[in-house]
């Protein structure tokens, strides 16, 4: 990949400048629109095929079982983020400068970073589960939580 040192233009700008952020790409524009077409792809491929996910979950309550609740928030987290993150950054890459000013990016960087993490702990609660399956087959289905327990109030044994 090569550089294009000759479009930056004035390396003396702040971030809160807002001509910053209408500066070009310091690299090649047409690897980085190829790459923000392929990001576009991805975020409409992701809402079509989350959606659909989430779709057959709300439609047939018999997927609705306890391992599976994890799946559906994974197919949440994805349908959002394909709706916002990758839109965002598509769009900017095939344009080859930032489009969404400075508050732009650091929401955009925040909410990639929660997304990021949620689904990462949401792939760790699966393979939680996934793991109890196997050690202990025949007590999985007994294996239930109630958020309701943090506010009953506690009996006093006498």
């Amino acid at each position: 990949m090569s550089f294009n040192y000759s479009s930056i233009i004035d390396t003396d700008l702040s971030p809160d400048d807002p001509l910053f952020w209408r500066l070009p790409t310091p690299i090649d524009c047409t690897t980085v629109r190829v790459i923000g077409i392929f990001l576009c792809l991805a975020g409409l491929a992701g809402i079509l095929l989350n959606g659909s996910l989430l779709i057959s979950f709300a439609r047939h309550k018999a997927l609705r079982t306890p391992p599976n609740i994890f799946i559906i928030f994974i197919a949440f987290v994805g349908f959002f983020a394909s709706c916002t993150i990758l839109p965002l950054s598509g769009s900017s890459s095939i344009f080859c400068y930032w489009l969404y000013n400075r508050v732009g990016c650091q929401i955009e960087g925040l909410v990639a970073f929660l997304y990021g993490c949620s689904s990462c702990y949401l792939l760790c609660t699966v393979s939680l589960s996934r793991c109890y399956i196997v050690m202990r087959p025949f007590d999985a289905k007994n294996v239930t939580v109630s958020f309701f327990f943090l506010f009953k109030k506690r009996e006093k044994y006498e």
